[in-house]
């Protein structure tokens, strides 16, 4: 049967005291954002460009830090003033987060070498993972023993996930933001206005940052803000929301996450294939493609942005018509976000042939006249 809400059980007023927390987290964020790109400007303390970064100039990146601050305020004076919160379940997704973002703002100044990031990534993942937090069902199927294998790999490829699609202005923020306002939602629902809460506050700190990110960027998040929004984006659904949306849970988090999960897996297999190392940056991402294909930066947000917006308006009907009918709602959502990989690899492929026939046409032309000057 479809799902019915229980309007009874939402605490509305709860909604409305989180509502002051929600405006602290945005104030917080977009005053520290203009403070901090001041003082990187004073320290010069700027993002470097590498083979998979598409920006040029001096643009800070530190941005990660106002956004977590706004954030970590708010959510300790919601946790402490107006939520029923079981600290000593959300404690090791708070140690966990901050591990992260911690080590992160760390490899923005010193870039660390990537087996140390794998490593912190890993210790973090496992204080998640054995404190309880993991995903324990697929529909029907319980998966048991092998839980903490699957959380474990889904926490550390979300994570990279959204650091590696953390290359085109505002692009890794706005879809953190629309997954967020959509777990927020859902948890509200569900009357779990612990987890709701945490989703709402991060999301419009994330939106504070967004104000100075948009393209042209003024500031960029860093390996500290996105490998953070990555583990709170992979961490967040592991909560169950006591109602029949937990048939479907393990398949609505893969949905929401599902354009940085694509476009990693995309990577893994094209770096595996060229015999390099996953870890080697490259310009063959999504967004990479899309801009090869001549779409501007505020173009291919428009075109990723309004595609996770169908991808979450397909996870609030598929949960609301009910499991089953839901689920094959959802597993459509899935086929609509990889054909749409399929569609731009091979546009973007046939692109590249089409510059490289012309690249060689004019070539030859050059020869011929040479040779005929001569």
């Amino acid at each position: 049967m479809p799902y019915s809400i229980n309007t009874k059980k939402i605490s509305w007023g709860g909604g409305i005291n989180l509502l002051f927390y929600i405006i602290l987290s945005f104030a917080i964020s977009a005053t520290l954002i203009p403070l901090i790109i001041f003082f990187c400007h004073k320290q010069g303390w700027y993002d470097k460009t590498n083979e998979r970064k598409v920006h040029s100039g001096s643009i800070p990146r530190l941005g990660g830090v106002g956004f977590f601050v706004g954030f970590a305020v708010a959510t300790f004076f919601y946790i402490n003033n107006e939520v029923n919160f079981s600290l000593s379940t959300f404690l090791p997704i708070i140690i966990a987060g901050l591990i992260i973002f911690l080590f992160g703002i760390i490899d923005d100044f010193l870039e660390l070498p990537a087996k140390l990031k794998f490593l912190v990534q890993v210790i973090a993942t496992f204080i998640m993972i054995f404190s309880g937090t993991r995903f324990t069902q697929l529909g029907s199927w319980k998966f048991g023993i092998l839980s903490y294998p699957i959380t474990f790999f889904w926490t550390i490829g979300v994570i990279n996930a959204f650091n590696l699609i953390d290359g085109v202005d505002a692009l890794c923020g706005s879809i953190s933001t629309l997954i967020l306002l959509t777990y927020g939602f859902l948890y509200f629902m569900a009357s779990r206005l612990d987890i709701a809460g945490i989703c709402f506050i991060l999301a419009v700190a994330v939106i504070g940052f967004l104000l100075y990110n948009k393209p042209k960027a003024k500031i960029f998040m860093g390996d500290g803000g996105s490998q953070f929004l990555g583990f709170m984006v992979a961490a967040i659904p592991l909560f169950p929301f006591g109602n029949s949306f937990d048939y479907n849970r393990s398949v609505v988090a893969f949905i929401l996450a599902g354009i940085p999960i694509l476009d990693t897996i995309a990577a893994i297999w094209r770096r595996t294939r060229e015999g390099r190392s996953f870890f080697s940056p490259d310009r063959a991402h999504l967004h990479h493609k899309l801009m090869n294909m001549g779409y501007s930066t505020k173009a291919l947000l428009s075109i990723l942005l309004l595609l996770q917006l169908g991808l979450c308006a397909f996870v609030i009907i598929g949960l609301w018509c009910g499991p089953i009918k839901g689920f094959f709602i959802l597993v459509g959502a899935v086929c609509v976000v990889s054909a749409f990989f399929v569609v731009i690899h091979y546009t973007h492929r046939a692109v590249l042939r089409k510059q490289r026939a012309i690249v060689t046409e004019k070539q030859e032309a050059h020869w011929k006249n040479e040779k005929d000057n001569s």
